[in-house]
């Protein structure tokens, strides 16, 4: 989950540590021990502090990541409202889908609960106008841009872990995304159906605090145009649980992190796509 504004080196370092701390992947067991901290995590029920994963259920690849994220769709009670998608762009590594658990709707608060931080961005996501479930055969480029509508939204990030700053979990890369890649959620907007007339290479866009600026840029984003990693996403989502009718598959974000104040309301708008805000409540 490496974001622009955390150096490269960084995470890599990380990587590299922990291929030469263990080179056998995790277990189920392992997995599930790891996931059901998370559950207790996300419930408030865990013994505080926790500051990490226990060593016997530590990830070391992201493989372990994605059994991890696995174990949490299977074992926590919560309805899964749609799925982040990250992709190392690395031969060998696999492609993680991570659960999206909190939805929120544009104008809505985010609370305490949610996230102890005020760290956010705004990103392009897409929602499923169709189910794409599970199959054996890859599904086309066109099959996939057919399913899903363009929607504006903001990402807010939480630190579940008893942490203080974005360099404790990027010190540790592997821990970061297995807790459930430092998501606490995603503020929606309206869903255009008619996004592929849109232009994302030339999209401005703009994030406000208030009625001060926060970021703008035109275009950006990391892989140019949001829906190449959804159609890569979709087809690895048909591998395990596929994708249903109403969730959102949220891509990568063409701004930097953004830090809010106190009881800020925050705004994104989209050129062509449209605006979405959020208010925090502390």
């Amino acid at each position: 989950m490496r974001r622009r504004g955390t150096p490269a080196s960084v995470w890599s370092i990380g990587i590299i540590i922990g291929r030469r701390r263990r080179n056998t992947l995790m277990d189920q067991a392992s997995a599930r021990q790891a996931a059901n901290l998370v559950i207790s995590l996300y419930r408030g029920t865990a013994e505080r502090p926790v500051v990490r994963f226990p060593e016997e259920c530590r990830p070391a690849s992201f493989f372990d990541v994605q059994k991890i994220f696995d174990s949490l769709v299977e074992n926590f009670d919560q309805p899964v409202k749609g799925w982040k998608l990250y992709f190392p762009f690395k031969a060998g590594q696999p492609n993680l889908v991570a659960p999206i658990f909190n939805l929120l709707r544009s104008g809505d608060h985010i609370t305490p609960e949610m996230s102890r931080i005020r760290i956010w961005e705004p990103e392009i996501v897409f929602r499923a106008n169709r189910d794409l479930p599970p199959r054996a055969e890859p599904y086309s480029y066109e099959e996939v841009a057919q399913a899903v509508d363009a929607v504006p939204a903001i990402e807010f990030l939480a630190f579940r872990f008893d942490v203080n700053s974005m360099q404790d979990m990027a010190d540790r890369p592997f821990e970061a995304y297995a807790d459930n890649t430092l998501s606490g959620g995603f503020v929606v907007g309206e869903a255009l159906a008619d996004w592929r007339a849109l232009d994302f290479r030339k999209m401005r866009h703009v994030a406000r605090e208030g009625d001060k600026t926060a970021s703008e840029a035109v275009g950006g984003h990391p892989v140019v145009d949001p829906f190449i990693l959804v159609f890569v996403g979709a087809n690895t989502a048909r591998e395990r649980q596929g994708i249903q009718k109403g969730q959102i598959l949220a891509t990568l974000s063409p701004s930097a992190l953004l830090t809010a104040g106190p009881n800020a309301a925050i705004s994104a708008h989209f050129e062509g796509l449209g605006g979405v805000s959020a208010v925090f409540d502390y």
